[in-house]
Parts: structure tokens; sequence; C-alpha cells
């Protein structure tokens, strides 16, 4: 996106980086999977660890991106929608949730990093909980907005 100038990205350009964003995810909840999968008998400190360090910024990321950009370009595509509105209320709240449950997962990826006691039940059950909610969240983004990205901007 060409934001240096000043000027707005296309929506487009917006659907570029949503999509870049939903696939950044997607590999997140893939390598969570992965290890919630594995545990407790073949864990990778290293990639737990690395895992731990970016969870919270990949999703604090994307939806930033959601909230600041994201957003305002598909009103700007659609027009003033109360519907939009609580579409966008919802993915709001969404977002602080899904935030908040990513500082407790990196914190449990931390202490299985660190080989500190972990109930390896517990925190498989807390990370199928996360991925499969931003996996949820993830597949509503494609199916809807991501079309309406490429919609026909409505007449004033």
């Amino acid at each position: 996106m060409n934001q240096s100038s000043g000027s707005k990205p296309s929506s487009a350009e917006v659907a570029k980086q949503l999509e870049f964003h939903l696939e950044k995810q997607d590999a997140l909840c893939n390598a969570i999977e992965d290890i919630a999968d594995t545990l407790p008998d073949d864990i990778d400190p290293q990639r737990c660890l690395r895992l731990a360090m970016s969870v919270l910024p990949l999703v604090h990321a994307a939806h930033r991106f959601e909230e600041e950009i994201l957003f305002d370009t598909l009103r700007e595509v659609n027009g003033q929608d109360s519907q939009l509105d609580q579409i966008f209320e919802r993915l709001h709240g969404e977002h602080f949730e899904d935030e908040s449950f990513a500082e407790e997962i990196s914190e449990c990826l931390r202490e299985i990093a660190s080989g500190t006691q972990v109930n390896f039940e517990k925190a498989g059950y807390m990370m199928r909980g996360f991925f499969e909610g931003l996996r949820r969240h993830i597949a509503f983004e494609r199916d809807h907005l991501l079309p309406m990205l490429v919609m026909t901007p409505k007449a004033s």
C-alpha cells in the first residue's frame, strides 16, 4: 500500500493486504495446532519460543489493519450501512477477545519452552480454543469482507 504519499489505498490494495493478514493468521493457527497435536511428546522449545514471541504481534497487527484501514475502506465502497456498523462492532469485540487469548497462548508457549511444569491437557485445550476461534474469524472475513471490497460502490 502506498500510504507514505498520503493517498488512500484502493479497495484492491486493501483486499490484497487483508488476504496477506488472513494467510499469516491461518499459518499461525496451523503452527499452534501442530504444537497442540504433539503435546506432550514432541516439544521443540525453540519453536514454542518463536511462536510465543510472534503470536500477539501478528494478531495485533492484523486487527490494527482491519480497524484502521479495512473498515473505513469497506464504508467507502459500500456506503454507510447500519449492518456494517454491527459487523464492525462484532469484529472489534472478537479482536479484543483474540488478543487477550493470544497473550495467554504466548505465556503458555513460553512456559512450555522453558520446561516449566505445564498441564499439557489444559494447554492443548486452550490452544485449540484459540485457533478454532481465530479460524472462524478468518473464515467470516474471507467469505463476507473480501467480497465486499470488490463490490460496485453504492450511489450516494
